[in-house]
């Protein structure tokens, strides 16, 4: 009984160490030693504090936030997130910018994703060409040096995949997810032949929810569900859908998910069937070789 608090104060603090060493490689800072006599202490200690073994007191994260260039947002954001290290957990805004930062930089740590998408191929499987289509058919209007910042986020989130000690990654996507034509004949006829080389991944497994199946369970929703070191109370969900943009991190608040993913794996297809839908729809997106 009296472990478990304690790791889950842990697990709250590699999100803390998680945004620092986001924000440190962003303001050009590559090596330990060059931060840590910033709040008076030593690269050990700091690496410590980046994986959530250590703590670091208020003072010297505002100390951090400063030498790092935090704005006032991301800087209200990261003490906010500190502050929820001493037992205040459950659900943040989708808004929570360094929530996203320091979840998407402990994917690389994750054991396991679960993914599940209705209407747009999972961003860890997509290509460049099928994620620009996707802004350009926003509406947001994103000037294109931003977009390009964004497309290089996302690419390089997939390194995932193919790390050493890469996570498990298990997702389920919607048959509409791959007949919707993003960007054209070419680009989905390129992005489902790379969605169907995904599949062949050792730690990567897909499956499609058919179309002529109808009803499903849990409809109408997708989420990433992370867990860290196989443990279930380390767990975290982003909600994707429009109506729920929320981060949940509580056992009691991501459970649902968990099941909700269950349940959605039993209905869908199977490997091998979801692999031969993929090619098979990629063929209906090929050019006509007679044109």
């Amino acid at each position: 009984m009296g472990g478990k608090p304690r790791k889950t104060v842990s697990s709250n603090r590699r999100e803390v160490g998680a945004a620092l060493r986001s924000f440190r490689k962003r303001a050009g800072f590559e090596r330990l030693d060059d931060v840590a006599g910033f709040i008076d202490t030593s690269a050990v200690t700091m690496g410590r504090i980046e994986k959530g073994e250590a703590p670091i007191d208020r003072a010297n994260l505002g100390v951090l936030a400063d030498k790092y260039g935090l704005n006032d947002h991301e800087r209200a954001a990261l003490m906010e997130l500190a502050r929820q290290t001493r037992g205040r957990r459950g659900v943040f805004p989708a808004f929570f910018s360094v929530k996203t930062r320091a979840l998407l930089e402990l994917e690389s740590e994750a054991s396991d994703l679960l993914v599940v998408n209705i209407d747009v191929i999972p961003a860890h499987f997509q290509t460049e060409r099928y994620i620009q289509a996707l802004f350009d058919g926003n509406g947001e209007g994103l000037p294109q040096k931003e977009v390009d910042r964004l497309k290089s986020v996302r690419m390089d989130r997939q390194a995932v995949l193919t790390q050493p000690k890469p996570p498990k990654v298990r997702a389920i996507i919607h048959e509409t997810a791959l007949r919707l034509p993003v960007g054209g004949n070419e680009v989905m006829h390129e992005q489902l032949l790379h969605l169907a080389e995904v599949c062949d991944l050792p730690n990567v497994e897909i499956q499609i929810q058919p179309a002529a199946d109808g009803a499903y369970p849990h409809m109408g929703i997708s989420f990433l569900l992370m867990r860290l070191d196989n443990d279930p109370s380390t767990d975290r969900v982003q909600v994707e859908s429009a109506g729920d943009g929320i981060y949940r991190d509580r056992s009691t608040t991501t459970e649902p998910y968990r099941l909700s993913w269950e349940r959605k794996r039993v209905a869908a297809l199977s490997l091998p069937a979801s692999k031969a839908l993929i090619l098979d729809v990629a063929r209906g997106f090929a050019p006509d070789p007679d044109s």
